[in-house]
C-alpha cells in the first residue's frame, strides 16, 4: 500500500475509533482536559509542594487539522513555560508543543498569574520537530495534529507548567476525554 493510502487509512481509523472514547461537542470537535497539580510531578520524588494548580482544555477540530486550547494557572509565581509532553503518567517525556514561553525554564523572567495564562489555536506547524517514536518514554510518531490526537487518546500526553522555583515542572497533569458540556464552550473563545 502506498504512503498516501496508508496515511488516509490511519486518519480514518483514528477518527472512527476515537469517537467511542472522546465525545464530540455540537461544534464538531473532540474535547479533552486536565487538572494539573504539584503532586503529579515526578521530580522531586513525591511531587512538588506548591499552591499552584492549572487546568487545560484542548479541543480538536473534527477534521483533525487544528486544536484550540485554554490554559489557566492559579496561584502561579514565576511561571516561565508551559508545554504538552509525551509520556505516560509517572514518566518524564519530550516536549511536543509549546503553549506558553516567556522566559527560559528556570528563569529569570517568569510571571505571576492567577487565571488565564494562554489560549489559542494549534496547527501542524506548532508540533516540535523531534523523533518522538525513537524516544522510549513516548514511542509514537507525533508530527501533526492528527497524530497528537491519537497520542492523547492513548494516554500519552500531559501538561507541564514550569516555574523559576521548579524548572523541571511546577504542576503536571495527563489529558483525558471531556464529555460535551454546554457551560464549557466559552473556554475556547480566541
Amino acid at each position: 500500500m502506498g504512503r498516501l493510502a496508508s496515511l488516509i487509512v490511519l486518519a480514518v481509523t483514528v477518527v472512527f475509533s476515537s469517537a467511542a472514547v472522546a465525545e464530540r461537542d455540537d461544534r464538531g470537535s473532540f474535547r479533552f482536559k486536565t487538572a494539573a497539580s504539584g503532586e503529579q510531578e515526578i521530580q522531586p520524588p513525591g511531587g512538588v509542594l506548591t499552591d499552584t494548580s492549572a487546568t487545560l482544555r484542548l479541543a480538536f477540530a473534527e477534521d483533525l487539522s487544528s486544536a484550540r486550547f485554554n490554559l489557566r494557572v492559579f496561584d502561579g509565581e514565576g511561571i516561565t513555560q508551559a508545554h504538552l509532553h509525551c509520556a505516560r503518567a509517572g514518566v518524564n517525556g519530550p516536549v511536543v508543543v509549546f503553549l506558553f514561553n516567556v522566559a527560559p525554564v528556570g528563569g529569570p523572567g517568569g510571571i505571576d498569574v492567577d487565571g488565564l495564562l494562554a489560549r489559542g489555536r494549534l496547527t501542524n506547524d506548532d508540533i516540535e520537530d523531534a523523533d518522538f517514536a525513537a524516544n522510549q518514554s513516548c514511542g509514537v510518531a507525533i508530527n501533526n495534529i492528527a497524530s497528537l490526537f491519537a497520542a492523547v487518546l492513548d494516554g500519552l500526553i500531559y501538561l507541564n507548567v514550569h516555574a523559576e522555583a521548579n524548572p523541571a515542572g511546577e504542576v503536571r497533569g495527563q489529558l483525558f476525554a471531556l464529555g460535551a458540556a454546554k457551560g464549557d464552550r466559552d473556554d475556547f473563545d480566541d
